[in-house]
């Protein structure tokens, strides 16, 4: 049996000099009288290592990680991201996932692949006889896992625990060892089903919140926007305003204002009927044609009236 992070009593070190157990297919160890538990893993890596099973892959069940110590490159339905301490990653039978160049640097990852019942895209999911949670929690919790929007949870840190009781339920197998390896797999997938509530309320309340701010700037792109009077509007202090803004869109709350002129002035150059560039750079906002002419040069990496020649040559 591979042996990594395990009570004292249990901890072995393999040939790499890694810790840790992982109990799959061919080596199932305690997960022989839990079926539905694929796979299981919690390894501690002391040197950078490539390792083929965690390229993106698909499986036919829940995947959960958990990570307790350093940086993984992450791919999951083929949007790029850095798994990093106290992150949480979930995807369903369908998404695929996995470490983009199969390379595990140093640091502690945790995994468990659990196969439901029922899941698929058409399919609710149903975890099994083995959970008594409730139909309707079970089905709102496979549609926040079948979203890859929701597959990462960040600052996730209470799930550690779930992971190093599961760990040590297995590694120790005592009288009635599966029967609190559910108990504890059904407190996670509650967490779970919270937090991720929780993040997609946010997420809501963000994109409701941008859609309000861009609303608000386009009414009127000429005017003189003070950054104080727009965080008063949304109830906000200007330092909560700026850094709501900086994190949703990007750009510091004047920035984002220039973006947004910017997008106005593309579509009316786009219009075949808007020739003037000093009209455009008034209607935006824009102080000067000069002005301008400078600010679209250095976001878009070309002048506004070369932009305006392609696309009149793509209309022909």
């Amino acid at each position: 049996m591979d042996s990594f992070l395990l009570p004292k009593t249990l901890r072995e070190k393999d040939e790499n000099g890694n810790y840790g157990v992982w109990w799959h297919e061919n080596n199932p160890g305690p997960l022989k009288k839990l079926p539905f538990i694929r796979q299981f893993g919690s390894m501690k890596f002391s040197k950078v290592r490539i390792d083929d099973t965690m390229r993106p892959h698909l499986n036919d069940g829940i995947e959960i990680h958990y990570v307790n110590s350093g940086k993984y490159d992450w791919v999951i339905e083929g949007q790029e991201i850095e798994l990093l301490p106290e992150n949480l990653s979930v995807t369903a039978p369908w998404h695929e996932n996995g470490s983009i160049s199969g390379i595990m640097d140093i640091g502690q990852i945790n995994w468990i692949i659990i196969k439901p019942f029922e899941f698929s895209k058409n399919t609710a999911l149903e975890l099994g006889n083995w959970s008594k949670l409730s139909k309707n929690f079970q089905q709102n919790l496979g549609e926040m896992i079948g979203d890859a929007n929701n597959a990462v949870l960040e600052k996730a840190k209470n799930f550690k625990k779930y992971f190093d009781e599961l760990r040590n339920e297995l590694a120790f197998q005592e009288e009635g060892f599966e029967i609190k390896v559910q108990n504890i797999l059904e407190n996670l997938f509650i967490d779970l089903h919270r937090q991720l509530s929780n993040k997609i309320q946010k997420n809501q309340e963000s994109d409701s919140f941008i859609e309000k701010l861009t609303q608000l700037l386009q009414s009127d792109l000429t005017k003189k926007w003070h950054i104080d009077d727009l965080a008063t509007a949304f109830n906000m202090g200007k330092t909560k305003f700026t850094y709501e803004v900086k994190k949703l869109t990007g750009f510091p709350p004047n920035s984002f204002i220039i973006s947004l002129k910017l997008e106005k002035a593309i579509q009316l150059i786009q219009n075949e009927k808007n020739s003037n560039m000093s009209e455009i750079a008034f209607v935006c906002g824009f102080s000067s044609l000069q002005h301008f002419t400078s600010t679209f040069s250095q976001r878009n990496g070309i002048s506004p009236r070369k932009f305006q020649i392609q696309q009149q040559k793509k209309r022909k």
